[in-house]
């Protein structure tokens, strides 16, 4: 008995096939990348030498010059998700269950999904100047809209027997919404809060190119006008790193949320 729990730990314990062909793509790829630069496979000046780039990481970390612009742009970014979220996710909830509110919403959704949410810059630094909180403001517009439609979708797709189930019951319209709709809606509002996330770092970093003065993207900028390639590629494998962790975080959380909606599937 005990060795079969001993042996079903251990097997736990060890990592994914999926985890293990990750680490091996990235590591083949910074032996293709090392090897390229090292044997000159590629026109000088192309990509860095990795060696290089690995030195300019350490020299911005040890500086605290890369810190100091990760930390802005993830406030940046955090604040704008956050915002995207008050906005995005009750709107959706209305819309669901409103059919007035969807009509009046859901031309102002479809024709705004697919504008380039770069190009509200000019008109915003015209509003709020340069600085955090332009790039807070078109980061919240831009994630406000995926986590409409992830919403809708998903509170459209809460099975119409709960709903009457619930109103039989005497539950408010209030109610109806904390407790029924929001929860069936919770697994694609957090595929939807993903989806967000990596649009966040996308404009954030777009925005700091162009009118901040601090951040990731205002790094990348400086360094690329410089012609210090390394260290532009060194903010780039930096932000590439926060992302993937923050995107793993996400994942884990919703999987941790959702473990009661896995566990009806798989009763039903």
């Amino acid at each position: 008995m005990n060795g079969r729990v001993l042996s079903g730990l251990a097997v736990r314990r060890l990592p994914s096939a999926k985890t293990v062909t990750g680490v091996v793509s990235v590591g083949l790829l910074f032996v293709v990348w090392h090897a390229t630069t090292r044997w000159h496979w590629l026109p000088e000046g192309f990509v860095p030498p990795l060696a290089d780039v690995w030195r300019a990481a350490a020299h911005l970390a040890r500086t605290g010059e890369l810190w100091d612009n990760l930390a802005a742009t993830l406030r940046a970014s955090f604040w704008g998700l956050a915002s995207g979220l008050l906005i995005g996710v009750p709107t959706g909830l209305l819309m669901a269950t409103s059919n007035r509110f969807e009509r009046i919403v859901a031309p102002v959704v479809r024709s705004t999904y697919a504008l380039p949410k770069t190009t509200l810059i000019p008109l915003l630094v015209l509003w709020f100047g340069v600085g955090g909180m332009t790039n807070i403001v078109v980061i919240a517009v831009t994630t406000t809209l995926p986590l409409i439609v992830y919403t809708l979708r998903g509170a459209q797709e809460v099975p119409r027997v709960l709903l009457w189930s619930a109103r039989s019951l005497g539950t408010s319209r209030g109610g109806l919404l904390w407790r029924v709709v929001l929860p069936g809606a919770m697994p694609q509002i957090l595929t939807g809060v993903r989806v967000a996330f990596g649009f966040t770092l996308l404009v954030a970093i777009s925005c700091e190119m162009i009118v901040a003065n601090q951040g990731i993207g205002k790094l990348i900028s400086q360094y690329g006008d410089q012609g210090s390639y390394d260290y532009l590629f060194a903010a780039l494998l930096a932000t590439t790193v926060i992302a993937y962790l923050a995107d793993l975080a996400l994942r884990n959380v919703s999987q941790f949320w959702l473990r009661w909606h896995e566990a009806t599937q798989h009763h039903d």
